[in-house]
């Protein structure tokens, strides 16, 4: 939501006192005034937004080639290209409506509503790849109790793949780093269940990766009935909590994964502090639109919330404007 609200709070701070200055002239002109400063000001962001929408769309649309030849060609692999063509194609609609003008109330208002909607996914995009940056370049306070790892597929022979490994030895090298300037040790939780085509358990595939790499049996906790991160943290936590008392804890998982991990935890009102891997730079891409999608589908009661009290006002000024 950051994105969002540093938009709204320019256009509120700027046109608040334009407002208030105008009312003493009549309040029907003062309303319009600022109806037509909000569309005009969310139209010019439109204009500027766009060239970066469209560069941004030929990076991703590389990255995605990128993907499909690695990984192969599957609509998932191709998320990157479609989002934002998506956005390309209803930035070029909002700014041919916004560019007319229309005595006809209803294609007005009609108009306004898209822009503004367009502009809040943007900006819910935008806040999304801020705290998405933040949160995988963040590194956690070295006072922890316990390190949950995020589980993922792993190998047909239970051993773990690259981005399981990642995650597991950025939660050893976080260890080897609390250890090194602190002298506190900590309990590492591998967390996952086995899915139907794994022969055991994601859980127990990252315990005996991290007996090889010299952990002690006895820093070990095994989640293994996780079948998501909302299950991989919620009982883990449960497991620590069972251990330690008042545990400070820290989460390892992929660094474009970091920020919904924290989401995902804070509705659960677990205190966590997340610590991210790194992933191959054409993968990267992709995956953290997956995130931006499952983000917004979390919270989607929320964002309808937003649209429809935001319709109603568009709807209400209009109706105004138009006596």
């Amino acid at each position: 939501m950051i994105g969002l609200i540093i938009f709204m709070s320019i256009i509120i701070l700027s046109h608040i006192a334009l407002f208030i200055y105008d009312l003493s002239y009549g309040y029907h002109q003062s309303i319009n005034n600022l109806i037509s400063s909000i569309k005009d000001d969310t139209y010019v962001f439109l204009i500027i937004v766009f060239p970066i929408a469209v560069l941004l769309t030929i990076l991703v649309t590389i990255s995605n080639l990128k993907l499909i030849k690695k990984e192969g060609r599957k609509w998932t692999n191709m998320l990157g290209i479609i989002l934002w063509g998506g956005i390309v194609l209803s930035a070029i609609i909002s700014i041919f409506f916004g560019a007319i003008y229309s005595y006809n109330l209803f294609i007005n208002t009609i108009c306004y509503m898209l822009i503004l909607f367009i502009t809040y996914l943007e900006c819910l995009f935008l806040g999304t790849c801020i705290m998405g940056y933040i949160s995988a370049k963040h590194i956690p306070k070295f006072n922890k109790d316990a390190i949950i790892i995020l589980g993922c597929q792993i190998k047909k022979d239970g051993t773990l793949t690259p981005l399981l490994k990642s995650r597991v030895d950025k939660a050893v090298e976080f260890s080897k780093m609390q250890k090194e300037k602190t002298k506190k040790d900590i309990v590492f939780v591998p967390s996952g269940g086995k899915g139907k085509d794994e022969i055991i358990s994601e859980a127990n595939a990252m315990k005996n990766y991290l007996l090889m790499q010299g952990i002690k049996k006895s820093k070990i906790i095994v989640e293994n009935k996780s079948k998501s991160t909302f299950e991989n943290i919620k009982f883990s936590n449960k497991l620590i909590q069972e251990k330690i008392n008042d545990p400070i804890i820290a989460v390892s998982t992929t660094n474009y994964h970091v920020f919904r991990a924290g989401v995902i935890a804070s509705k659960q009102n677990i205190i966590i502090e997340g610590i991210g891997s790194k992933t191959k730079s054409y993968y990267w891409v992709n995956a953290f639109i997956r995130e931006y999608i499952a983000l917004l589908v979390s919270e989607k009661m929320n964002h309808i919330k937003v649209l429809l009290i935001t319709s109603l006002i568009i709807i209400i000024l209009a109706l105004i404007t138009s006596i």
